[in-house]
């Protein structure tokens, strides 16, 4: 009786994710197969099938929820919210591999979503090479120290927000330990320097 149950919740957990995948009429045709093939074989071996499945199918939600969302053209001509270039594209503050695709997001141009993450790989990955290259593009005049500590802001929460989750040494969401890295350029607000 209780293999019997177990069984059932197996078979509606799969049932649940086929028709989290799949609509209408393939999602119906899918588990008229399955429901046909476990008829088939012995109650040990439909068992092994459904974990099979189930497995399956668990992947394939954790790979769709991994996939990007397509940027809308509303999204694209939206000015940078760190430098105010008129085109823009999505950065996710919270890593995608890790989060799959959320609303997490603010709207950067190319170069400071490159800037953005060669500073977040300097202080949490603490690669030199991004360290320099930051550096270079700072101090190149090319962009304003506002810009700049804006950033440098949204790198520090996402850091601080890293470092709550335990992702994350608590003390690289630290301003010293920013401004070790990046020296004058991390100046902090005095709100930011409080936090």
């Amino acid at each position: 009786m209780i293999e019997q149950q177990d069984e059932a919740a197996r078979k509606s957990a799969l049932i649940a994710l086929i028709r989290e995948l799949h609509r209408g009429s393939k999602a119906k045709a899918i588990i008229e197969a399955f429901e046909a093939s476990l008829t088939a074989h012995e109650p040990d071996e439909r068992g092994n099938i459904l974990e099979y499945w189930i497995d399956f199918y668990r992947l394939r939600r954790y790979q769709r929820d991994r996939r990007r969302r397509r940027a809308s053209f509303r999204e694209r001509i939206s000015p940078c919210s760190a430098c105010g270039y008129p085109s823009s594209q999505r950065h996710h503050l919270w890593d995608v591999a890790t989060h799959g695709e959320n609303r997490v997001t603010i709207q950067l141009c190319a170069n400071c979503h490159e800037l953005q993450h060669l500073m977040y790989n300097a202080l949490v990955k603490d690669s030199e090479h991004s360290r320099k290259i930051a550096l270079h593009i700072a101090k190149s005049g090319k962009i304003s120290p506002e810009t700049l500590k804006r950033l440098i802001g949204w790198c520090a929460a996402t850091i601080r927000y890293e470092a709550n989750q335990g992702w994350v040494a608590e003390w690289r969401a630290e301003w010293g330990w920013i401004r070790r890295i990046f020296g004058d350029i991390a100046a902090p607000t005095e709100a930011q320097d409080g936090a």
